[in-house]
């Protein structure tokens, strides 16, 4: 895969690796109900200029869902090290690298739609 790419599975992985797995867990799924649920709140309370705010809140928590999707499935640490395999050589340009690519979590759906287009291409 492209080096500038984001991999949702190895970030979610590098996580789990470095903060635990019920830590990250735990923030993914906030990432996800807390947003989609503060979102639903600001569209059915509030009015024109609040719909951009909740639809933006709602879109943002289903960037974290692929990543939580993922940090179920690497609870194990050993299985999230073998996700990583030979990145971890150097840290420094790893934990830099996934760093900034994380901060696309704030562009709404796209790590959604990213997750479902490395899901098809996984399976396929």
């Amino acid at each position: 895969m492209n080096d500038r790419m984001i991999e949702l599975r190895k970030l979610a992985a590098l996580e789990v690796l470095f903060l635990g797995p019920k830590l990250v867990i735990a923030e993914y799924a906030c990432g996800v109900f807390l947003s989609v649920g503060l979102g639903a709140l600001v569209l059915a309370r509030g009015h024109s200029l609040w719909t951009i705010l909740g639809t933006y809140l709602i879109c943002i928590g289903f960037n974290y869902l692929p990543l939580l999707i993922h940090a179920i499935v690497l609870r194990d640490k050993q299985d999230a090290q073998n996700e990583i395999g030979g990145e971890l050589a150097d840290k420094r340009k790893t934990f830099s690298k996934y760093r900034s690519q994380s901060l696309l979590l704030l562009v709404p759906l796209f790590v959604a739609v990213l997750g479902i287009l490395q899901w098809k291409r996984a399976t396929s």
